[in-house]
């Protein structure tokens, strides 16, 4: 008997399947982080896009339009709060008490990324909500409202029209970028209950509709370089129990977040990539390895060992991102 009700994904052409020479773009909700965290580990050619959790389209689009049509940031996209300079348009990771400082960080950031996507092979989109704040004194979009006082906010939903046009304007401009790329778009499966119950549902039920009026139904475009994958869908229905949620019962754990990472692995990659993940998995586990006497000769042998396996890695596959992510083995105190 089969307890659980699985996801149909449809089998992908040969040209959505990834493969270790492919790179890699994630961007959106905190969710393509999670994504981002596995392609590093399994040692993927993939660049970490530079503007944070973006939850809405609307953000997303604004992001990479500033990286597509190459716009520096300027004074004028900050405002100091708490002896920091803050951007409504990026998560608080980029914050500073040095406006110079910041722009000049930032601005190499957006120029390597635009450098990223023009290189890039798939892009990855997740969406997290169709909820969005405006700024009333400006009248723009936030992707972020960094504490302000709520009243300076209206919240409202974004239209499935409005939605639409967004998308269809990410895709417009990422194809000019790069005529090349393949964009797969997933839909977030942490479920935003702040906004109200009723409202999480209508606002990912709009995402949803939104994606596949674009692609059209079966969730791929007729051209063949774009494409849709359940994240939400399959949270909802084969991982239908609490104990895949953290303790906030919002978030996916990490289990949860495995089991779908699996599905798009199964899904998107080849099976030699499968197997080289595997040798990879292989040796990011020995690095882990906490020896209970790392002066031991044991250890020095198990180090000689592993070094010569990562050596052999990298001379059979040139194309791994290996040089410089493979940390050196550290010390511990338990074998």
């Amino acid at each position: 008997m089969d307890f659980i009700t699985k996801i149909h994904i449809p089998s992908v052409a040969d040209s959505f399947k990834i493969s270790y020479t492919d790179s890699i773009i994630s961007i959106g909700s905190c969710f393509a982080s999670h994504l981002q965290e596995r392609l590093d580990y399994y040692k993927f050619p993939s660049f970490k896009n530079p503007f944070g959790t973006l939850f809405h389209p609307l953000s997303i689009e604004k992001s990479l339009q500033r990286t597509c049509l190459e716009q520096p940031f300027t004074e004028a996209d900050f405002f100091l709060q708490d002896d920091l300079w803050l951007s409504f348009d990026l998560h608080s990771q980029w914050a500073s008490s040095s406006l110079p400082t910041l722009l000049s960080q930032l601005n190499t950031s957006l120029i390597d990324f635009s450098k990223a996507l023009t290189e890039a092979s798939f892009l990855i989109i997740t969406l997290g909500t169709a909820w969005v704040y405006e700024h009333l004194p400006t009248g723009t979009i936030v992707a972020n409202c960094h504490k302000q006082p709520q009243i300076i906010f209206k919240k409202h939903l974004l239209s499935l029209s409005k939605i639409r046009a967004s998308l269809k304007h990410i895709v417009q401009l990422v194809q000019e970028k790069q005529p090349n790329i393949r964009i797969i778009f997933t839909v977030s499966p942490v479920r935003h209950l702040k906004d109200g119950a009723q409202e999480n549902l209508l606002s990912k039920s709009l995402l949803i509709c939104a994606i596949h009026e674009l692609l059209g139904t079966g969730g791929k475009n007729k051209s063949g370089n774009l494409l849709y994958f359940p994240s939400y869908e399959i949270l909802m229905d084969e991982l239908r129990d609490y104990r895949f949620y953290k303790e906030d019962m919002l978030h996916p754990n990490e289990q949860a977040i495995q089991y779908i990472w699996e599905r798009f692995a199964e899904t998107f990659f080849t099976s030699s990539t499968q197997s080289l993940m595997q040798e990879v998995a292989n040796i990011q586990r020995a690095l882990a390895h906490r020896p209970f006497n790392p002066e031991g000769e044991k250890y020095r042998q198990f180090q000689a060992n592993l070094q010569q396996k990562i050596k052999v890695l990298q001379e059979k596959y040139p194309y791994l991102m290996i040089n410089d992510k493979f940390p050196k083995t550290t010390k511990g105190d338990n074998e």
